[in-house]
């Protein structure tokens, strides 16, 4: 998974986890699963099935944070982004494009987050609810690989908590940009993981928290 150019010039260390997990669900609603809603959607079955999984193993011993994207008339709450991206106007605020996708396991108790940008971090209080919770290790999962979730990776890290992203857990409407994506990540910025091993690091807390 690691490219080799990085691996020579010192990326391609290794984040541990902790004690104290939260999922973050980046942005799977409507408008970017069904297509008939919006340009920017893509396939996410297969990802929110494997991500409904992860919520099932982190329930027990964390929260789940879920992002929408959502925009006021206008746009002028997006800043610069749709300058390159006009079909952010498609995610009109209070339509169905910005509810979670219905097969989406989630929970009244779950935390729904608008965002406005790119990271789920910038504009938002998810640093201050994860820092309030004392997280430790940060799960993620979402769509797209290339876009929202490098970008909630990149400010993970820097706000210090570390980010683990599972592979069969995103989503993109590139392969290729999400494959690229997903070996960057993992060279600089997070532990990738396949599904399985996730899981099977999420069954190791219920020994931890016994």
């Amino acid at each position: 998974m690691n490219d080799k150019s990085n691996l020579k010039s010192g990326f391609g260390g290794a984040l541990a986890i902790g004690q104290r997990p939260a999922l973050l669900v980046v942005d799977f609603q409507r408008g970017f699963t069904e297509p008939s809603l919006s340009p920017l959607a893509s396939d996410c079955t297969e990802a929110i099935a494997a991500t409904n999984q992860l919520i099932r193993a982190v329930r027990p011993h964390g929260p789940v944070i879920f992002t929408v994207c959502s925009y006021n008339p206008g746009l002028l709450d997006s800043g610069l982004w749709h300058k390159k991206c006009p079909t952010l106007e498609t995610l009109a605020k209070g339509t169905a494009a910005c509810e979670l996708d219905p097969s989406i396991d989630s929970e009244s108790k779950d935390l729904v987050i608008e965002k406005t940008q790119a990271s789920a971090f910038f504009g938002t209080p998810v640093a201050g609810i994860l820092t309030s919770m004392s997280i430790d290790t940060l799960y993620v999962a979402g769509c797209t690989t290339s876009g929202c979730i490098r970008a909630s990776v990149v400010d993970a890290l820097q706000h210090g908590f570390p980010p683990f992203v599972v592979e069969e857990a995103c989503a993109d409407r590139s392969k290729k940009q999400h494959d690229s994506n997903i070996i960057d990540m993992s060279d600089k910025y997070a532990e990738v993981l396949d599904l399985a091993t996730a899981l099977n690091q999420l069954h190791t807390y219920t020994k931890i928290t016994e």
